[in-house]
């Protein structure tokens, strides 16, 4: 079956390619319409093409390409640094190291996002894909005009202190961010009655501020929203406040933080996505593909409204698995319930001018004869099961009007453009060929794209 596949997937990519002889590309169009899974691996060889050595050298060539350029997930390149030690705030990539003087104390370097910085990677991405790219770099913020803070942990409290004076304009982010990294000492520390944090201050982060809290409060998530209080609005009920995890580039949580801020500063967090599939899952060694569900936004949503979407999509409240937080949100927004949801497929980082998450992909198979969608009427304004042909042209079709208006946050290139081109010659003239898909949802589609592939 697998190689049977690989074969299959090969003459897909050099269908696109105009290199190829026209006999070749008419053998590959018959294939597309008949059940591969029926042929042996023989006859497929023989169906396709008789020069099969060249044939199957074009095919990895052309496959390798294309499939390396095509999406914007992370886990294609090799990152010259370990994501693990990276983070994204406001517009500085921070790299968190530890402390060569002392044991007691670690470091985040922040350096702003810059064509400098994002050197080695294509300028011509978009933003987000810009971002992605500043976290692989190697980051010198004393030549790029960042900031470094120090925290060290003592023994009534974690002191953190603005090393660089470069910061001095990022007062409420430094604060953000000092406390956040604050929050490694409190376990250490749960023998205290209460707990003392010395940090920056927000009106000018040269200048330190102390504040004390009970130790008791600080094992929960819920407990720290006080932290942030002074950089809430004074209404907000710190009781009922939802917190969130700020993330590694891996997605490893590193601290807990107020969800508004997780979006004011557009602080790197953990979410999900579930493509819903009828009748079977989906995974990377079929062949036919189930269709799969797509809703359409209301006209009243604050952010995108009317726009469409091929995943539901969710941030994990602070602490909470992220399968629960899958199985949550396809709960709420399509009221779908039984524990029809896959393991974990794989990650990708989204990354747009104000969103950036660690997403985390699954699938729901929607058993045709059990389970019944019920939408949430001020969420979703339509939705139905759509053929996978379908959503991948309207979904190619969206991105490249994104790019004609320089909207487009994810990865460009050759390979992505002659994807785009083939697939308006499919079935032209289609109703779904306008559908125009939420961003952060195709760029996730572009990772979901280059994981089927692999």
């Amino acid at each position: 079956m697998w190689k049977t596949r690989r074969l299959i997937i090969c003459a897909f990519s050099i269908a696109i390619s105009a290199a190829f002889q026209p006999q070749t590309f008419m053998a590959i169009s018959k294939a597309k319409r008949i059940q591969a899974a029926s042929l042996t691996t023989e006859e497929l060889k023989r169906f396709i093409n008789p020069s099969l050595p060249l044939f199957q050298k074009q095919c990895r060539k052309q496959s390798a390409r294309m499939m390396s350029l095509m999406t914007s997930d992370v886990q294609e390149e090799t990152a010259s640094v370990a994501l693990s030690k990276r983070s994204l705030a406001s517009s500085y990539v921070i790299s968190m190291e530890d402390d060569d003087a002392s044991k007691d104390s670690f470091i985040w370097r922040c350096c702003p996002i810059s064509d400098e910085v994002v050197a080695d990677h294509r300028l011509d991405e978009g933003i987000g894909e810009r971002a992605i790219g500043a976290m692989k770099a190697k980051l010198d913020p004393a030549e790029r005009g960042g900031f470094k803070l120090k925290c060290t942990i003592l023994d009534e409290g974690p002191l953190v202190e603005m090393e660089t004076d470069t910061g001095r304009d990022n007062g409420a982010l430094i604060a953000v961010l000092s406390r956040v990294m604050a929050q490694s000492a409190f376990k250490e520390l749960s023998d205290l009655e209460n707990i003392k944090i010395t940090v920056p201050s927000a009106d000018d982060p040269s200048l330190l501020i102390t504040e004390f809290y009970p130790a008791q409060e600080l094992m929960s998530p819920s407990g720290y929203a006080p932290l942030f209080s002074s950089l809430l609005p004074p209404d907000v009920d710190l009781e009922t406040m939802e917190m969130s995890d700020m993330v590694n580039g891996d997605g490893h949580p590193i601290g807990y933080i107020p969800r508004p801020l997780v979006h004011k500063f557009n602080l790197l967090h953990r979410g999900i996505g579930i493509v819903v599939c009828r009748d079977a899952h989906i995974t990377n060694d079929q062949i036919m593909l189930p269709e799969i569900y797509v809703h359409r936004r209301t006209d009243t949503k604050r952010i995108f409204p009317s726009l469409y979407d091929m995943f539901v999509g969710g941030v994990a409240t602070a602490g909470e698995s992220l399968k629960l937080t899958a199985a949550r949100e396809v709960g709420e927004e399509l009221g779908l319930t039984r524990p029809s949801l896959s393991d974990e497929l794989f990650k990708c980082i989204v990354c747009t001018s104000y969103n950036r998450c660690v997403v985390t992909v699954y699938t729901y198979e929607f058993d045709s004869g059990l389970d019944r969608i019920s939408w949430q009427e001020e969420e979703v304004q339509w939705g139905d099961f759509v053929s996978y042909d379908v959503v991948e042209k309207s979904g190619a079709l969206s991105i490249d009007r994104l790019r004609q208006k320089n909207q487009w946050p994810g990865r460009n290139g050759d390979a992505l453009e002659v994807r785009i081109r083939t697939l308006m010659k499919e079935n032209e003239g289609r109703q779904e060929d306008k559908w125009d898909y939420v961003p952060d949802g195709l760029l996730v589609w572009m990772a979901w794209i280059d994981w089927l592939s692999r």
